[in-house]
């Protein structure tokens, strides 16, 4: 039995249209593999590599990450070391001051050079930078020494000197001590134990005594700051609150000569642990600026690998966007004359 097929135009009309949709979105997709390189559905694309590039993506990620701590951490050293230059210069330049000097004009001089040095120390060891208080451990929120500076270490000082000799600082009974009393009481005052220490860590310092250890590369760490409550910045402190807290020019002149080489020990001492800290920061810096070096490569590598996985052939990829856009206006070119037919230009 013979049939007959119906062929509509609006069939005809319809095919190319339904074609032209199709190839736009591959054009569209091949403009943007142009654009950016990759390939437009990289799931798509790789199949079961996707994860492949992803856990390389997120390794990269990582690297990006400790790198920009490392920039953070860098920082804080910086600042760190220069604030303990600083703090260093000053207490090398009293003690040479001091060390030039007769012993009668020693007392005076450190009284009002101290007062200056002690709002240095305060000013310096509240230094901020990124919003973080460098010196504050890993209490990095909270200033260490505060507004009132470190006013709090003279007064620990002269309770201190209150309590040891039974009447206050400046008090006329100062001319009474014996060049031994005031050793005994510096001796005690100075001890790790001794009061001034007692009163340093949580009343005078708000830092916290830990300092901040940071991841700087996948597999090591470093120390990046230091704690207001380190030994060097107390012993300074010390120094400076002995030369103009406890009133020496009223004193002997034996027991000034007592005060003032405990006063040139103790800036001697301090300056010592301050090169010491530089020291141990520099090791960081240097640490931190090696490891950066090899974040660089190993994250050199990863791009290297996403690339090799997700990069087109910009080549390939404009011959396919040429020939869907041929394809696309012979799409067009169809439909137009397709739409000029009719059965009145037949009768």
């Amino acid at each position: 039995m013979m049939t007959t097929s119906y062929i509509s135009s609006i069939s005809l009309w319809n095919a190319p249209r339904s074609n032209v949709s199709r190839l736009q979105t591959e054009l569209a997709r091949a403009n943007a593999e142009i654009a950016t390189g990759r390939y437009a559905d990289v799931g798509l694309q790789l199949g079961t590599q996707v994860g492949t590039s992803l856990g390389v993506r997120q390794q990269s990620a990582m690297l990006t990450a400790l790198k920009d701590g490392n920039g953070v951490a860098g920082m804080r050293l910086s600042t760190s070391q220069t604030v303990l230059a600083q703090l260093q210069g000053t207490a090398d330049a009293m003690l040479k001051t001091l060390t030039g000097l007769p012993e009668d004009k020693r007392a005076a001089t450190a009284a009002s050079g101290a007062e200056s040095a002690l709002s240095a120390l305060a000013g310096g060891l509240d230094a901020s930078t990124g919003g973080q208080y460098v010196f504050g451990g890993t209490n990095t929120k909270v200033s260490p020494i505060g507004p009132d500076g470190l006013a709090a270490a003279k007064d620990a000082v002269a309770a201190a000197f209150g309590s040891y000799f039974a009447f206050p600082v400046g008090s006329p009974a100062t001319a009474t001590i014996t060049a031994d009393r005031m050793r005994g009481f510096l001796d005690t005052l100075a001890a790790p134990g001794g009061p001034f220490a007692a009163g340093w860590g949580g009343t005078i310092s708000r830092a916290a005594g830990e300092a901040i250890s940071s991841q700087i590369s996948l597999s090591e760490r470093a120390t990046t700051s230091v704690s207001a409550d380190d030994p060097a910045f107390r012993t300074l402190a010390l120094a400076y609150a002995v030369a103009s807290g406890i009133g020496l020019t009223g004193a002997s002149a034996a027991v000034q000569s007592v005060a003032t080489e405990r006063v040139m020990s103790l800036l001697g001492e301090a300056s010592s642990g301050l090169v010491g800290l530089q020291a141990d920061l520099g090791r960081s810096q240097q640490r931190i600026t090696e490891a950066n070096t090899r974040l660089d490569a190993q994250k050199a590598l990863m791009s290297r690998a996403v690339n090799d996985l997700e990069t087109v052939d910009p080549a390939e990829a404009k011959t396919r966007v040429d020939a869907l856009t041929t394809q696309i206006q012979m799409s067009y070119a169809l439909t137009a004359q397709l739409r000029q037919l009719s059965l009145v230009n037949f009768l």
